[in-house]
């Protein structure tokens, strides 16, 4: 379940794989403050929540999905807005690639969602938008070991923040996989898109 399929290189260079095992303070690093995001959102309630719970990795309604290690999260409101729109993002990391495939396979929830196309993020992704008046959003990414969701409300059904804030958090999540400080910023993804078109 790809968005534009996986033999083209993405834009965002998110294609090398998640392998290494995170612990808990990395993949807190990983996860975007709210500056990191697109411009106007400011941390939620819950901004940044480690550790997650299993749950927080499976559909819902659903026991927890086999392999889950460790997941974080987080909660970004849009400033000034009177109405209910914020982003919310799960990242969940498993012991292995086939554990981390079954449970990004079962994510998608596609009733009453139309399927959106946009650039790829790590190794598969998918955007989904809710037939609702809001348009809210849905993307799933897997990289190797480690799979994440969006929630992007009020988004009037266009996929661009759903997919910079996926994009940011894999290449973080690559950061910190190679030793180095996350610095990624979905601005700056967004950016690099624009001169590679």
């Amino acid at each position: 379940m790809s968005g534009t399929g996986k033999a083209r290189k993405s834009k965002d260079n998110t294609d090398l794989p998640l392998t290494k095992q995170l612990s808990r303070g990395e993949l807190t690093q990983a996860i975007p403050d709210a500056e990191d995001l697109v411009p106007g959102y400011l941390p939620g309630s819950l901004h940044k929540s480690m550790p997650g719970e299993p749950d927080d990795c499976a559909p819902l309604d659903t026991p927890a999905p086999a392999g889950w290690q460790r997941a974080g999260s987080g909660d970004y409101d849009y400033q000034g807005s009177t109405v209910s729109r914020g982003i919310d993002l799960d990242v969940c990391q498993f012991d292995n690639v086939a554990h981390a495939k079954a449970a990004y396979d079962q994510w998608p929830d596609t009733d009453g969602t139309a399927p959106l196309e946009t650039g790829r993020v790590g190794e598969e992704s998918v955007y989904l938008a809710h037939s609702g008046s809001s348009g809210t959003v849905y993307g799933y990414s897997r990289s190797g070991t480690v799979i994440a969701r969006v929630r992007v409300e009020d988004a009037g059904a266009d996929p661009t923040d759903a997919h910079d804030v996926l994009a940011a958090t894999i290449k973080r999540l690559q950061q910190v996989q190679a030793g180095q400080r996350a610095t990624a910023t979905a601005p700056e993804i967004a950016a690099m898109e624009q001169t590679q078109r």
